[in-house]
């Protein structure tokens, strides 16, 4: 008897044996090793960051920067073993008392739980296994928490649970966690800030301060009780942090968005040129040229041009449907000037209640004054989403209602001297489109093309001086049937019906003047012109048209913008770009961009184009920026039927270029020019960015000169010359006017606009041919009257006065130009107008 238990008893403890050694086998089983934990670098993201270092934007999965032990405030790791692990510094991996307490809730509770992990375990479940609750799991996770203790410091085991666990929001990492939330490093959390990430690690979708804010705070100041439990605060300061609110760094749209169309071409870049895997898991670094705080200039400049060009359209009635934008929710949006969407909860007579960012807001008749006579009762219902504007910020916050965009748009800012694109906006919002307007879409320019035409003519010889007519012209090719000349010819016309006649260069530009534009690029050369362009990197296929100077093309802002950016720079071209350079994970150079520049054009042909143009802003088309401080150069341009708009514009360093418009192409509105759309968002941008720039002026090329000329003849302004207005002008050298301003030219500039293309002989009769007089006085009876042959009575300008007539010879045989039987001779008057025949191209 005693010996059969004696055997028993062995089998029962080698059975026992047995099962033990193969439940160790099967735990240990597949087990991973942890000599090389340290060195497993975890999938990092993507780094996209502006000049200044400041991150933009990231891409992969995981945004993650990894820092050392060294670069994590104290504070934190005081906060993660108070709330996580307090007994860290005293157990070897696995805490006995922590698994027993677990053990105990699941078997009260009846489920398996996940409490009593140290941070050991953490680490190894968030490298090696997965969150699944199983006793097995557990009990490998205890394993290798023993195991990575023999192998590593309390440090370093701290250090690499810092830079593995979520903090939510896509963020992993300590690092990447405070820039986040608080907008600095790591190393400068402060107590409250610590208390509050090391709360979320347990739940982050729970405890995230952006999205629940109230639970953060209750989460918070539980880990600062832990922190006053643990010695790490006295109950006075536990109470004092516990009393300060939840500060999170606000993550409007706005500023979310604010550099996602430059990202998404940097990520288009880098998936292409380095692969799929190496964008989203080996930590590209990408440092672009953007500047973030004339990126934020821009957000806002074009945001609030947009939006106040569609004030000017009639209200369009709040959001309904499926499509409708989400209410606004985060009280940090709260910002003066930002738009949020609300929700409407009640409707009376004459005034409303809406919800957003976790507060109401009553609006009544002085919030939608811009809308004209609104009646809530009739345009809104319970339930609507409706745009707001923040007024006024703050506790009392006041709103007013908002248009949503009715027009798209788009901004770039770039270094003149280096192509560093400083800010670029493709669109309103990336969110809703992602479509780049700044680089991907091709519109029509309208005027804003003449430059180019103007800087070919000046490099070629024409001045500022030189003197063209305005009035109405029949461009003819010579190919038109002259029973249909009228339908056949080209007639460009301007927005303003009237016309200035006899006047310089420099006015037609300021002016915009289409006539004087067609005309110009005839007589230097379409094919010049195009050689010019193309030497810009210009990329449209131009043709030779007589309309190509009047920007009927199709270019992107990116490429026009560039073009400018050559005349700011003295005729030398450098290509644009945001791409500065690419490093790896470990900041071994990729790539780098470096400047190659282009001279393509004469400096003092650029200098002189760049003075022509600071008329446009001082004079002309754009003189509602005249006032502002500094020295400025720039062109509208506004497209057939409204559908265009657009103002290029620049100082000595600095070149910004605006487009707003209609995706589906159709017309912005009547009157909706460049000056009045483009030009307003080109202003809010260079204003403040060129503030403190007010000396910076163009230099002065050794090839220019400068004289003093009458501005309405642009001939040369003497010491005893009747000129009233004189002003100093700049030539090329060797191009200066030499006629010098009199009594005559004047007098020719009272006559009527289509009589002052005829010279005056030296006894101050005009010299026309006797049928352009014919042809005139039937085509405006009512101003000239022939007396008689050799007398013109004129009434013009309020006044009536006889003009002394010499009649020119007849033009008479064949017109060289035509290819078509009875056309008109170069200059008559046909259609009303007069005929200007193409020149051969050139």
């Amino acid at each position: 008897m005693p010996g059969r238990a004696w055997r028993t008893g062995l089998f029962l403890l080698l059975a026992g044996a047995a099962a033990g050694v193969g439940g160790g086998v099967y735990l240990t089983r597949d087990i991973p090793q942890v000599d090389s934990l340290q060195f497993t670098v975890p999938r990092l993201t993507t780094k996209v960051y502006s000049r200044d270092g400041r991150l933009l934007q990231e891409y992969g999965a995981e945004k993650r920067i990894l820092v050392p032990y060294a670069q994590i405030s104290p504070r934190f790791f005081d906060a993660l073993i108070a709330v996580e692990d307090a007994t860290f510094y005293s157990h070897h991996g696995v805490s006995v008392r922590g698994v027993l307490r677990a053990l105990l809730r699941d078997v009260v509770e009846r489920r398996k739980g996940q409490g009593g992990s140290t941070l050991t375990q953490q680490l190894a479940r968030q490298y090696f296994l997965t969150p699944e609750k199983r006793w097995v799991r557990k009990a490998r996770e205890m394993i290798l928490a023993v195991n990575i203790e023999n192998k590593y410091s309390k440090q370093q085991i701290l250090e690499m649970y810092a830079n593995k666990v979520c903090f939510g929001h896509g963020h992993y990492g300590i690092e990447s966690a405070a820039r986040f939330y608080f907008g600095h490093r790591a190393s400068e959390l402060s107590t409250e800030e610590a208390a509050l990430l090391a709360g979320i690690i347990q739940t982050p979708a729970r405890y995230s301060p952006i999205n629940h804010p109230e639970a953060a705070k209750a989460r918070r100041d539980l880990v600062l009780d832990r922190m006053v439990k643990t010695g790490k605060l006295t109950e006075q300061e536990g109470a004092a942090l516990k009393r300060k609110p939840v500060k999170v760094r606000g993550h409007s749209a706005e500023e979310e968005g604010a550099a996602a169309y430059v990202s998404e071409r940097v990520r288009l870049h880098c998936e292409e040129k380095y692969g799929e895997e190496a964008l989203y898991e080996q930590g590209l670094q990408v440092y672009t040229t953007l500047a973030p705080a004339l990126q934020s200039l821009a957000v806002r400049a074009l945001r609030d041009g947009l939006h106040e060009y569609s004030r000017r359209r009639t209200y369009k009635g709040p959001q309904r449907g499926d499509t409708t934008p989400d209410e606004t929710i985060e009280e940090s949006a709260l910002v003066e000037g930002a738009r949020v969407w609300a929700t409407v909860k009640h409707v009376a007579t004459d005034s409303l209640e809406a919800t957003a960012c976790g507060r109401t807001f009553t609006l009544g008749p002085s919030s939608w004054k811009w809308a004209g006579g609104l009646h809530p009762a009739i345009v809104f219902k319970e339930g609507d989403r409706v745009l707001l504007r923040v007024r006024t910020a703050g506790p009392a916050a006041e709103m007013e209602l908002e248009q949503a965009p009715l027009a798209q748009g788009a901004l770039i800012a770039l270094d003149p001297h280096t192509g560093d694109v400083l800010a670029l906006l493709g669109g309103y919002d990336f969110q809703s489109s992602m479509f780049n307007r700044a680089i991907q879409a091709r519109r029509q320019t309208g005027s804003a093309v003449k430059p180019l035409v103007y800087a070919r003519a000046f490099a070629d010889g024409v001045t500022l001086s030189d003197s063209v007519v305005d009035e109405p012209t029949l461009f003819l090719t010579g190919r038109e049937r002259a029973e249909s000349l009228c339908d056949e010819g080209y007639v460009p016309h301007d927005f303003d019906p009237d016309f200035f006649g006899w006047i310089t260069y420099r006015t037609a530009l300021e002016h915009s003047v289409n006539i004087c534009a067609v005309h110009l690029l005839n007589q230097v050369g379409m094919l010049r012109v195009i050689d010019l362009a193309k030497r810009m990197h210009i990329t449209t296929d131009l043709k030779p048209y007589p309309s190509m100077g009047l920007g009927a093309f199709e270019i992107t802002l990116w490429e026009l913008t560039a073009a400018y950016a050559t005349l700011d720079n003295q005729g030398v071209y450098v290509a644009p770009h945001f791409i500065s350079r690419v490093a790896d994970r470990d900041g071994r150079t990729l790539e780098e961009y470096h400047a190659a520049p282009e001279p393509v054009l004469d400096p003092a042909a650029a200098f002189v184009t760049v003075q022509a143009m600071t008329g446009v802003i001082q004079r002309g088309t754009a003189g509602s920026a005249a006032n502002m401080k500094g020295h400025f150069a720039g062109k509208t341009g506004t497209t057939d039927d409204y559908t265009d708009s657009w103002f290029i514009g620049f100082n000595p360093d600095l070149v910004c270029g605006v487009w707003t418009g209609r995706d589906d192409r159709k017309p912005l509105g009547s009157k909706e020019t460049g000056a009045r759309v483009a030009l307003p968002i080109w202003r809010r941008f260079m204003e403040p960015a060129c503030a403190g720039q007010e000396s910076l002026d163009w230099r002065v090329p050794d090839t220019v000169t400068k004289v003093l000329v009458d501005p309405r003849t642009g001939l040369r302004a003497g010491v005893d010359s009747p000129c009233g207005d004189v002003r100093e002008e700049y030539f090329v050298k060797g191009t200066e006017p030499s006629a010098v301003c009199g009594a005559q030219a004047h007098f020719r500039l009272r006559l009527p606009y289509f009589l002052q293309r005829y010279p005056l002989d030296a006894s101050g009769r005009l010299v026309a041919p006797d049928a352009d007089i014919e042809a005139r006085c039937a085509q405006f009876p009512g101003t000239l009257k022939r007396e008689a042959r050799d007398r013109l009575l004129v009434s013009w300008g309020g006044a009536t006065f006889e003009v002394p007539l010499e009649v020119a010879p007849p033009r008479e045989g064949p017109v060289p130009q035509a290819v078509m039987p009875g056309l008109p001779h170069q200059g008559s008057v046909a259609c009303g107008a007069v005929a200007e025949y193409l020149a051969e191209k050139k």
